[in-house]
């Protein structure tokens, strides 16, 4: 009696057969498992790029449209586009709408590009002149240097002067942040040069409004103002912000030296003589009246690290990435927000007698300080030689 045949499945294998069936199911699990998910991960990124596209390209159809109002001209290129896609369709050719859409914003943004910088034949009369710069060894001559006096926001004597600064004189600087309207996001930020003769040097970036036109923020995106770099008094800049539009205005002394302070100045006055040469467009995003400040911060030779090129569009962070970073004097300040409360001038400072302004925010910020100081610190600072 012969014995049955074993079964297939209790067959003895060879090592190379059990190699074959692992290396089977290997490619079983990767096909069932890894392949699908990374064909579903890759359908998902796929997905997602499409969206962000979209997203831009809407952003992008937003600003065509914002470019048209505030520049008309931008609606010859763009009803040229509208007349080929009609003339195409016409002849059985219709293409995407993403081209279309995408064909229109890039049209826009190459008008935008060609458009000229704004040159009015008049400006609103606070930025009417522009200073004039003339450098001879450490002299600085500076013509056009503003120092109006007001009597309302809007009721002021028009003056100009021309001083010389010595730069080998030169003590120290101010940063300068000027809140309105409750903002804390959005500032007004200017700088203050100190000099041993007892002047002082403001640098203030500004939107250069053409007569008669209002600024806004949309507006400012499509090339309506220019940016003036105005150069003025303490008593007419500062003093405008805190005595007439009773604005909130804080005072920080830097802490550099001399060298970084005049290296600082001139620095500010090239951004100034490029803007005025150049007929430079505010921008509300890209350079607006913080940019030029935020750009001098960088030594010649050097770029703006990315995390800092939009750092204008949020200026009201500016003092507080400049006190982390141990460029303010803070004194026994261990938060930004207490520096803040210590540096904040107030309203109404030395009325009626400007040539007594300078002297007078400095010497409120000193009392603030004193007042704020811990008494271990007062104590020694009364004892401390030379006190």
């Amino acid at each position: 009696m012969t014995e049955p045949p074993p079964h297939p499945h209790h067959q003895r294998t060879t090592p190379e057969q059990h190699a074959q069936r692992k290396a089977h199911h290997f490619h079983r699990f990767l096909h069932r498992h890894v392949h699908r998910r990374l064909w579903r991960f890759s359908a998902i990124a796929l997905k997602t790029l499409q969206l962000l596209g979209d997203a831009v390209l809407g952003i992008g159809v937003l600003w065509s449209l914002g470019l048209c109002i505030y520049q008309p001209i931008a609606l010859l290129p763009l009803g040229l586009i509208l007349l080929l896609m009609a003339v195409l369709r016409q002849r059985g050719w219709h293409g995407h709408l993403r081209l279309w859409v995408f064909l229109s914003v890039a049209v826009s943004i190459t008008t935008f590009t060609l458009l000229p910088n704004p040159q009015p034949s008049e400006w609103e009369t606070p930025w009417a002149k522009t200073p004039e710069f003339h450098l001879d060894g450490n002299l600085l001559t500076i013509t056009n240097l503003r120092d109006f006096r007001y009597r309302t926001p809007d009721d002021y004597d028009v003056h100009y002067r021309t001083e010389t600064y010595d730069l080998s004189t030169i003590t120290g600087a101010d940063f300068a942040e000027c809140y309105w309207d409750g903002h804390v996001a959005i500032c007004h930020t200017m700088l203050s040069f100190t000099f041993a003769d007892g002047r002082h040097l403001v640098v203030s970036g500004e939107t250069r409004l053409p007569k008669g036109v209002e600024q806004n923020a949309v507006g400012g995106l499509y090339k309506q103002y220019g940016i003036a770099y105005l150069f003025g008094t303490e008593e007419d800049i500062f003093a405008l912000r805190t005595n007439y539009r009773h604005e909130d205005l804080h005072l920080y002394p830097m802490n550099i030296t001399p060298q970084q302070a005049r290296g600082l100045l001139l620095r500010m006055v090239s951004i100034a003589e490029e803007a005025h040469r150049e007929h430079t467009p505010y921008n509300t995003l890209t350079n607006n009246c913080s940019s030029g400040i935020v750009n001098s911060f960088v030594p010649p030779g050097r770029s703006l690290p990315w995390k800092y090129r939009y750092l204008p569009v949020h200026n009201g962070s500016i003092a507080g990435i400049l006190f982390r970073h141990g460029a303010l004097q803070s004194g026994s300040a261990a938060t930004m927000d207490e520096l803040r409360r210590r540096n904040y001038l107030g309203y109404d400072i030395a009325p009626g007698e400007p040539e007594h302004y300078s002297q007078a925010i400095r010497d409120k910020i000193r009392q603030q300080n004193a007042e704020q100081q811990p008494p271990a610190e007062v104590s020694a600072a009364a004892t401390s030689p030379g006190s």
